[in-house]
């Protein structure tokens, strides 16, 4: 089967261009930018039929090619992690917008799944010492894969744990949270691509609010005087949240999406920075 063939065939899923282009390269097994210009190579036809096999089955590119592109970084995700949004580099441009020039920076990326966040933050600030903390210790076994394969194991601790329980004796300058914030009664709304991803991943109780309460009620025993929290947030859920960080004296900004809708949420013990 030619690329050309392919592409044709894969029309009917309507995917993004970007992953038509992944799923070539990674059946070539040449470059991205390469697959652009390979319309008449030949693709394996049974690598070719699985492909569409598993994407007529609504299998997420990501888990058919095991990898996804976050921040520039090509990250090793499988059906144990989230899979890495754009959306979510928003909270990773707004962390680094204000550590840039900071150093020895301890910072703890919670839900961190395949450590997308916290492991593209150790690599673009000076950060001396990484917790990522997740309740799936198969997803922790992939946040490491990815650490090992940029080479930034030293100074990070993998935690398996459920913050709605967790405790620490360390406080950090910064908690990054990208927590599963879809409330159950939403679940059934998802597109069948998404549904493929860890529903504990996905969905949380208290109409999708539990972990902020959480997180924002031990702000005092995660946080350093001057930590900050960001979240990411569904784009309904500014309000909630930002009236329960009031409710905990705290004080919070909130950062919008490349598409308008409210994405990021700040949080601080004083106003000021905010």
């Amino acid at each position: 089967m030619t690329v050309n063939s392919f592409i044709k065939r894969a029309e009917k899923y309507n995917l993004p261009v970007s992953q038509v282009y992944d799923l070539i390269s990674f059946m070539l097994n040449i470059g991205y930018s390469e697959a652009k210009y390979t319309f008449d190579k030949e693709i394996d036809d049974e690598a070719a039929e699985n492909v569409l096999s598993q994407l007529e089955k609504k299998e997420p590119c990501a888990y058919i090619t095991g990898r996804r592109e976050f921040y520039g970084r090509e990250f090793i995700i499988n059906r144990n992690t989230l899979i890495p949004r754009i959306e979510t580099e928003i909270l990773v441009e707004e962390v680094i917008k204000r550590y840039k020039d900071k150093e020895n920076i301890e910072l703890i990326d919670i839900c961190s799944g395949s450590g997308a966040i916290g492991l593209t933050l150790m690599q673009e600030l000076n950060i001396s010492f990484l917790t990522l903390l997740d309740i799936d210790d198969n997803a922790l076994h992939v946040s490491r894969q990815n650490a090992e394969k940029f080479n930034i194991t030293e100074n990070i601790e993998f935690v398996c744990s459920d913050i709605l329980n967790y405790t620490t004796e360390i406080k950090y300058d910064i908690v990054v949270c990208n927590p599963p914030y879809i409330a159950e009664k939403e679940y059934g709304f998802l597109q069948e691509e998404v549904k493929k991803e860890p529903y504990h991943a996905l969905v949380a109780e208290d109409n999708g609010l539990i972990f902020y309460k959480k997180i924002l009620s031990n702000f005092k025993n995660l946080c350093k005087s001057n930590g900050v929290i960001f979240f990411e947030i569904g784009v309904s859920q500014a309000y909630s949240v930002i009236e329960y960080v009031s409710a905990c004296n705290l004080y919070a900004e909130c950062v919008k999406d490349y598409s308008g809708n409210d994405r990021v949420i700040i949080v601080k013990n004083s106003k000021r920075g905010i």
